[in-house]
């Protein structure tokens, strides 16, 4: 099982933080989406996940090997940023599926409740 540890994740730009002591742990088998006001670091977040940016503070950890110390990209990883194109008639979530799918990576039966104010999860069965 594939895990994603962020710990202490922190991205200034400028004098300005846009991501400040991010800690949270996702695991394959399930679908996460993030939802929160413009602005307030969705986009930089799926970036430092996906090696895009490299971050201020604190580490991404793929299966232990840490973002761009260890390895530069994460070995497989399926994200959409700002852009829903793939299939425009669906929904940046439906895209998701359906790359999964695909890939024979996610099946999904269940739906969990949200974990928080910021983060939500879809689990596979």
């Amino acid at each position: 099982m594939t895990t994603i540890t962020v710990t202490h994740l922190s991205k200034k730009i400028k004098k300005t933080f846009v991501l400040k002591d991010i800690n949270y742990t996702f695991q394959s088998g399930k679908a996460y989406g993030l939802f929160g006001r413009n602005g307030s670091g969705k986009t930089m977040l799926l970036r430092a996940l996906s090696g895009l940016i490299y971050q201020t503070e604190g580490t991404v950890a793929i299966d232990g090997q840490v973002l761009h110390k260890d390895i530069s990209f994460p070995p497989s990883i399926g994200v959409i940023i700002e852009n829903t194109s793939l299939l425009p008639q669906y929904d940046a979530f439906t895209n998701l599926k359906i790359l999964a799918k695909i890939k024979k990576r996610l099946r999904m039966k269940t739906f969990d409740t949200p974990l928080s104010a910021s983060v939500w999860t879809r689990t596979a069965s």
